[in-house]
């Protein structure tokens, strides 16, 4: 009688071993993938603004979803809202939500904390908070599912659930058309995140500030933010910030020149979503175990 022959199982349960090692050490290097943060020079956006979609073909309009912070003084219920959350990129009573935060007394040159969230414990959803540092009132605006208690919340926005088809952040700061007006933003973090390339946004911007999509295009300064894995959509973030809107008008009329923009952007070259991780291990592991046989004894 022979004995079992033991060499190739012990080469298979080998060969699995390693291919664990493998997809252990390829999930590990997925999980610090880093996202990059543009400067704001018109040298930049050549690099990070000219490839990005345009979902209605106009070579500035690039959001396909975002967040909006301006002051209004207008009375109509909708246009005298001053923070707004978009699906698409129009903002009107269908495609958006909205809250009226103060009016231009109270709000012209406060500093308002701000935050948008990315959260998916729970049911995914954005959630945009903005809190005045003189008096401590927040406004809550809330896309998705388990949205907070007291928050202005849609599930869905003209039928639309949070999108999924993004990998990168626009920021735009405008202080365009009114005469004396400033916008100060300053991005103090993006929690949840691993970061590289150049500073977060700290500027005041005015009339006179060069742009950064185009150097002639005054008073319109920002940055981009984009994600290499997917990051956006599968991690949950929280970019955070104070903006300060300075107009000495009345805000009748060009509301949305002086404002805060965050939008959702896709560049193509970038993945939507993440390379296999756990998938491939699992894949990988299951190859492995088809590969290891029980050894047979011959008689």
């Amino acid at each position: 009688m022979r004995r079992p022959t033991m060499m190739p199982a012990r080469n298979a349960l080998i060969s699995f071993c390693l291919l664990l090692i493998l997809g252990a050490g390829f999930i590990s290097s997925q999980a610090f993938a880093t996202v990059i943060v543009s400067g704001s020079e018109p040298a930049d956006a050549a690099v990070f603004y000219t490839p990005l979609f345009m979902p209605t073909g106009q070579f500035d309009e690039r959001g396909l979803s975002g967040f909006e912070f301006f002051i209004s003084g207008s009375t109509d219920p909708f246009a005298g809202n001053d923070q707004y959350l978009i699906q698409g990129e129009d903002t009107n009573p269908t495609q958006a939500i909205g809250n009226q935060v103060g009016d231009i007394t109270n709000m012209n040159g406060v500093p308002f904390d701000f935050s948008i969230q990315h959260n998916l414990v729970g049911g995914r959803n954005f959630t945009f908070s903005v809190t005045n540092t003189v008096t401590f009132d927040t406004s809550v605006l809330c896309w998705g599912l388990n949205c907070a208690a007291g928050s202005n919340s849609a599930a869905l926005i003209d039928g639309v659930a949070p999108i999924a088809d993004y990998n990168g952040i626009q920021i735009q700061v405008r202080a365009q058309d009114v005469v004396g007006a400033t916008a100060t933003v300053q991005i103090t973090d993006l929690i949840g995140l691993d970061l590289t390339g150049a500073p977060l946004f700290n500027e005041t911007v005015s009339l006179a500030s060069s742009g950064t999509i185009l150097a002639f295009d005054f008073g319109r300064r920002g940055q981009w933010i984009m994600g290499d894995n997917g990051e956006l959509v599968t991690q949950e973030w929280n970019l955070t910030g104070t903006v300060t809107l300075n107009r000495p008008d009345m805000a009748l009329v060009d509301r949305n020149k002086v404002r805060l923009a965050v939008d959702l952007v896709r560049n193509p070259g970038l993945p939507l979503v993440p390379e296999p991780g756990t998938a491939l291990l699992l894949g990988l592991g299951l190859t492995g175990l088809s590969r290891f046989r029980r050894p047979t004894t011959t008689a």
